[in-house]
């Protein structure tokens, strides 16, 4: 699936992009233009194409937060995969996109249970646009 497609079907928008940058731990930062300070789900897009769909898990998590656990390759594996990934495609002189959808404020229940439509997307989402760097397509 292509970005056009996350738009216009699911309305991400452009919300950054990645950056080279030999100073940092992993080789890259970021840039970000809104939901800096948001709860998020989000998708990096390289030459038009979705190639990885993520959450920012907790409920405090913001957009800044996840985007610099790549940056800094906090967390393991999954953070250092995908910036391996990132770094690649920049040297490879392509730019990596940062799209984002911030779900309704609205609260969502299901009788008391509260349902929680950033971590309740992402995996239908990835079902759906089969980004290569998401591992549950291999």
């Amino acid at each position: 699936m292509n970005k056009l497609e996350i738009e216009e079907l699911y309305g991400f928008e452009r919300v950054g992009e990645w950056k080279s940058d030999e100073r940092s731990k992993s080789g890259i930062t970021f840039e970000l233009e809104k939901f800096k300070g948001n709860r998020v789900i989000y998708a990096f897009v390289v030459d038009s194409e979705v190639k990885y769909i993520g959450v920012c898990e907790n409920t405090t998590t913001t957009l800044k937060d996840r985007m610099s656990r790549y940056k800094n390759l906090q967390g393991g594996g999954t953070n250092e995969r995908i910036a391996k990934e990132i770094k690649t495609c920049l040297k490879q002189g392509k730019s990596v996109k940062i799209f984002a959808f911030r779900p309704p404020a609205s609260e969502y229940k299901y009788k008391d249970l509260n349902i929680d439509l950033v971590k309740g997307l992402e995996n239908p989402l990835i079902e759906k646009l089969k980004p290569a760097w998401n591992i549950q397509n291999k």
